[in-house]
């Protein structure tokens, strides 16, 4: 009875659009449109990267015109075809707006985040499915931040997943002087992920879940009482604020158009140099420019691939500290790591994936003051059980050293929840020698595995 119903509200919200529709959204009130849909400023970071990282703008994306006329049962089969839960292959009028909107007036910004999938779409869909969510929620920062980690709204909702500060400190996310992990691409999905599965266990339905996400899982209960206790997003659909009667169907239509944007002339901005990337634990307080001149990467470049981090310092000697590098360079910091903090380097040259030859010239020097740095005294953790170190993982003390690693193997017993990456974070290493040291082919482990970590 209530899968018809479901159907029924659906078919009757469905309209024929007539052509001269397709290139104008004024069905949608712009104060009701989700932040990541929004004409955002761009930040300096997110500029780089799209200026470094990604192939240039085709000139074709951004002329209406080239955007050709599809009928309503045309999107209709389309939506169906992606797999997703039967909540998301919903279409109607409301819907087909915010198609036209990606597709006409944001095609240049659709084929940005194409692009930046490259950096961030294997750790939506590696922590989405640790946590065996449906795959689809990859696009969910699509409306939400634009795919940019330093997205701010006007509310202060925060990173690709838009916490608001509170939100994100009950899910564990640390804010403070010198971080905020709500820009951690990989700390805010997994935070995403947890608030999105909990939501889940309480609504049963996944539209009803991501308006929970948008307004609060309060507000949508209250809207559920009020059309009867019926829990259907488009039974409710009245008693919602008016943002969040826009979001579920913006939603849909992100998973339209990320999935057949080329339907639409869009051509994606592929990637021109790998920006594959894996994280390092620093040990110590140090500053980009540091690390930058040793690894022979600009400082730019870190700061792209570390949006947490407030200012070019990492606070490595008073919290436990990670930093995102080029695959090939986070063995190589791990190395130098030291020498690094202690000025001491000799001249290095370092060969990028793009066959070009940097020399860094590291001339010893005295450590770099970090007296700019915020006091220690104003760290204050709201997150202290995400940084507790299990019984076989190395404890870290406040101060600028690290306890000395002696030369024997050592392994450790997979837990519950672990990932590779997990593991490498924990035991001072990375994902690539997890995998040499394991013999391990792809990202799969068990519980109560072995596995050896020096």
């Amino acid at each position: 009875m209530n899968k018809i119903h479901y159907y029924l509200v659906a078919m009757l919200m469905a309209v024929t659009l007539p052509a001269a529709a397709q290139t104008d959204d004024t069905d949608i009130q712009e104060e009701d449109i989700p932040f990541g849909l929004q004409e955002a400023e761009e930040d300096d970071a997110d500029t780089f990267f799209e200026s470094n990282f990604l192939s240039p703008l085709d000139e074709d994306v951004e002329l209406e015109d080239k955007n050709p006329f599809f009928n309503d049962e045309y999107y209709a089969e389309r939506l169906k075809a992606i797999p997703a839960p039967e909540e998301f292959h919903v279409y109607n009028s409301t819907v087909r707006s915010y198609i036209d909107r990606y597709a006409t007036r944001m095609r240049r910004s659709v084929a940005v985040m194409l692009g930046k999938y490259n950096l961030y779409g294997n750790i939506f869909d590696d922590i989405l499915g640790r946590y065996d969510l449906p795959e689809v929620l990859r696009f969910l920062p699509v409306i939400e931040s634009g795919l940019n980690p330093r997205a701010r709204s006007h509310a202060g909702a925060g990173g690709l997943w838009q916490f608001m500060p509170g939100t994100g400190k009950t899910y564990g996310l640390e804010i403070n002087s010198w971080v905020d992990e709500r820009n951690d691409p990989y700390l805010s999905t997994d935070a995403a992920a947890r608030m999105l599965k909990h939501d889940y266990e309480k609504f049963g339905d996944w539209s009803l879940v991501l308006a929970a996400y948008n307004c609060g899982s309060g507000n949508v209960s209250r809207a559920i009482a009020r059309a009867g206790g019926v829990k259907d997003f488009w039974v409710i659909y009245p008693y919602l604020p008016r943002e969040t009667r826009g979001y579920v169907p913006a939603f849909i239509a992100a998973t339209y158009i990320m999935n057949n944007y080329s339907q639409h002339n869009i051509k994606a901005r592929h990637a021109v140099k790998a920006i594959e990337v894996d994280t390092a634990v620093v040990h110590y307080d140090m500053r980009m420019e540091q690390i930058a001149k040793a690894c022979g990467i600009s400082v730019e470049e870190i700061k792209s691939f570390n949006p947490q981090y407030k200012t070019t310092f990492i606070p490595g000697g008073r919290r436990r500290s990670t930093i995102a590098l080029p695959i090939d360079l986070t063995v190589r910091f791990a190395g130098i790591e030291d020498s690094i903090y202690q000025g001491t380097l000799a001249p290095v040259t370092y060969t990028a994936n793009d066959d070009s030859t940097t020399t860094v010239t590291n001339e010893p020097t005295e450590q770099e003051d970090i007296a700019t740095a915020p006091e220690a005294n104003t760290y204050a953790s709201t997150s202290s059980h995400k940084y507790e170190q299990s019984k076989n993982s190395h404890r870290y003390s406040k101060s600028h050293g690290r306890k000395k690693r002696g030369s024997r193997s050592r392994e450790v017993t997979i837990q519950q929840g672990d990932n590779l990456s997990k593991i490498a974070k924990r035991n001072h290493t990375t994902v690539a020698e997890l995998k040499r040291k394991n013999k391990i082919k792809g990202d799969r482990i068990r519980a109560g595995q072995k596995i050896r970590v020096k």
